[in-house]
């Protein structure tokens, strides 16, 4: 596909860390917003809309239940989306996926697309567990108990399904956690161990924007 036109219309879905409201005080500093940036001054002939249609907190399922309402009349060039987070929150069961239902969440997704719309996957950056809320509180106590104690650890099986997902549906993707995972304190929020900072969206941004440059001096 050729990118000739002018506007290339970009979508964000998933979660609070595709949502990207947390960590920066100025909205300029947001992960997205850097990426905009540089999209604009590589390609000044081009514009990007972006419509944020992350919402924090949300499980894959609560994602999906969206999608008719806010990515299908948008009709975008690419989405931007993150599987996984929220999949298992032992504070609210009910919202706890069933085993196989991650899977066939994400096939749904690709199945659903506009033809036209090309998506980018984005795989969840690390968890600081000493950092984070899971550690300790008692509701994941018995759960986290299969994992050591580590919230990241019991997250690996889903990024690993991200990742096959993206790599066999030949998905460009960005590897949040390959990134981050040598220095994940550098790139989160003390506050919370799982939000970024202001180096993580920076590091998000430029990273995303390398995805897109790529793609768009490939094919325009």
């Amino acid at each position: 596909m050729a990118y000739g036109m002018k506007n290339i219309l970009i979508c964000l879905f998933g979660s609070s860390i595709i949502e990207g409201r947390i960590g920066v005080e100025d909205p300029c500093q947001r992960w997205y917003n850097i990426f905009q940036a540089m999209l604009s001054k590589t390609f000044p002939e081009k514009c990007f809309p972006i419509v944020n249609s992350a919402v924090g907190g949300e499980s894959t399922r609560e994602i999906m239940a969206r999608f008719d309402r806010d990515i299908l009349p948008y009709n975008p060039d690419f989405c931007i989306f993150m599987a996984g987070a929220n999949n298992h929150d032992c504070t609210h069961p009910e919202r706890i996926l069933a085993e196989g239902e991650f899977e066939s969440l994400m096939e749904d997704f690709s199945k659903r697309l506009p033809g036209k719309t090309r998506p980018v996957g984005v795989v969840l950056n690390p968890v600081v567990d000493k950092w984070h809320f899971a550690a300790r509180h008692p509701a994941f106590k018995e759960y986290l108990r299969e994992f050591g104690g580590s919230l990241d650890a019991s997250l690996a099986k889903e990024r690993n399904q991200a990742r096959s997902f993206y790599t066999e549906h030949r998905w460009p993707y960005l590897d949040l956690y390959s990134l981050m995972s040598g220095h994940p304190s550098r790139y989160l929020l003390e506050s919370d161990g799982i939000h970024m900072n202001r180096a993580g969206h920076e590091l998000f941004g430029q990273k995303m924007f390398g995805i897109f440059k790529n793609i768009l001096t490939n094919q325009t």
